[in-house]
This record gives structure tokens, sequence and C-alpha cells, in this order.
């Protein structure tokens, strides 16, 4: 009896990512995730009760799916590499450190697509910026307004630099940096997506790698509205600084947040540790 020969299929072909991003640096199509494993997922997804500081979800975490990245697959990657379902990348550090929740606030995709930036292409010295932004306005009763932000920050040129930075005005500046030298977190993003229950999560910003960047110079009183004056004059008629870190930290204590930020900060620091936030490992 002849003897049946058996085959496979083979693997699929590689992607070949130099060729699909021509655009792209060979320093950014080299950053790639570490998080492959759904040990690594495990191990940073926390319970309801306890979201502050460990878990990926804010509202409701139905909305929202978290997946290890592919091996191999670089930061600029897009859909054309994902069947064409929408996703994002997002950096560990920006959940463990920074606190922040998805899905995205409104301020935060408003203000994502005005630099027409992707949630991976920003420093997470600038998510810091972001969230305690968001603490300072909201504990202020205002609402996190995007020209206002756009007042006392604006979009630094990435340079030699992989990502985009903010940068505080001179006379402007009312946080300080999070991190003067930020290591440890390059190489280590999650893929975020959105699910069945709400396919509307990823809307409304820039998910994707951005080519071309829209740089934004920050906004002068003038050209703003009377409302957004109004809350910038608030902001900023305290003469203070507060410090990023410590806003982050006392997010969620209420008490503690409002006695520091009864305290605030000596307005007169050196610049180099307020107004920069692009340095990196």
């Amino acid at each position: 009896m002849a003897r049946t020969k058996t085959t496979t299929n083979p693997p699929p072909p590689s992607v070949n990512y130099r060729t699909l991003y021509l655009w792209a640096s060979d320093a950014l199509l080299d950053e790639t995730s570490s998080l492959i494993s759904i040990s690594d997922w495990r191990n940073h997804v926390g319970q309801p009760p306890n979201y502050k500081g460990s878990a990926f979800g804010r509202r409701h975490d139905a909305n929202i799916s978290i997946r290890p990245c592919t091996p191999g697959e670089p930061v600029c990657v897009d859909d054309r590499s994902n069947d064409r379902e929408p996703f994002f990348f997002l950096y560990q550090t920006i959940f463990k450190r920074i606190g922040l929740r998805l899905p995205f606030s409104g301020f935060e995709r408003e203000l994502l697509t005005e630099i027409n930036v992707a949630p991976a292409q920003l420093h997470p010295n600038s998510w810091a910026f972001i969230k305690a932004f968001e603490i300072l306005c909201g504990h202020f009763g205002h609402s996190p307004y995007v020209d206002v932000f756009l007042h006392f920050f604006e979009v630094k040129k990435p340079g030699k630099n992989l990502w985009v930075s903010f940068s505080s005005i001179a006379r402007r500046i009312i946080l300080t940096l999070f991190q003067q030298s930020y290591k440890g977190w390059r190489g280590k993003f999650f893929r975020v997506c959105c699910t069945d229950y709400d396919r509307t999560a990823l809307d409304g910003f820039p998910l994707y790698y951005v080519g071309e960047l829209k740089l934004t110079k920050a906004k002068s009183l003038d050209e703003l509205s009377s409302t957004d004056r109004e809350v910038c004059l608030a902001l900023a008629s305290s003469g203070m600084v507060f410090d990023t870190v410590e806003m982050i930290s006392r997010e969620y204590d209420y008490t503690a947040l409002t006695q520091y930020i009864g305290m605030g900060i000596n307005p007169l620091l050196p610049s180099s540790i307020t107004t920069s936030a692009c340095a990196d490992s």
C-alpha cells in the first residue's frame, strides 16, 4: 500500500514592518513590547473596589479590552496588522504610575485630537501633566478644557526622541514635572481594544502613531473664550506651582488633596524641574 504523504499548512508569512511603514525610523520600528503573555496581563489587573493604582478600567471594564501585545510588533503599527480591528497601544507605566483610567475622558480625547497624537505617542511625563490638570480643575469645580490646558502648556517638537511632550510656559507654570529622568517604561505597552458593549470607546482621537505632527503653540488669553479666560485666571490667581506627583498620589483622598492644594509650592522653583517634559531613558 502506498504511503499517504501528510502535509501541514505553512506558517503565515511574517510582516515586514519596515516595508509597510516606510515613514517610521529604525528606532521606532525597534520599539516593541515585552508584555506578550497572559501572565503579564494578569499581573496588572485589579479588582473593581480597588481600581486605585492597579486596574485598567474606570467606568466599566466591559467597555474596554486590554490585551498582551504580539511579539515583535512595533509601537507604530496600525490596524493593517490586526485584521482591521481598531485598537491603540498604551504604555503600562501610564496605568501603573500615572493612574490613568480607561475609557478616556472627553477632555483626554479632545486633547489628543487637537494635537493629533496617538496615546502611545505621548510621553509619560506629559500624561502626568494631563492627569494632574484634571485633578486640579476638578478640585476647584472647573471642567478641564483643552484650550485652558494649551494656555499653560505647548507641544514640544520630538527632535531625536520618539515621543511627543508638553512643555510648561514660562510665567504660566502651574504643575511640576512628574519625574526628571523617567526610566524603565520603554518596551512595556499593552494593546487596548473596545468590546461589543461599547463600540465607540475608541472613537474621537488618533489611534495610531502619527507620522506628521500638528505642533500647537500655547494659546494666549486673547485667543480664548470668556469662560476659558476665567478658568485660566482662576487657576493662575494663587500664584502657586503644584507638585504633579503629590496631586496624582492624593487623587482619591479628598481631605489630603484639599490640604495639599491649600499649601501649594513656592512659585520660584528652578525652571529646570518644571518646564521640560521630555526626559526619558
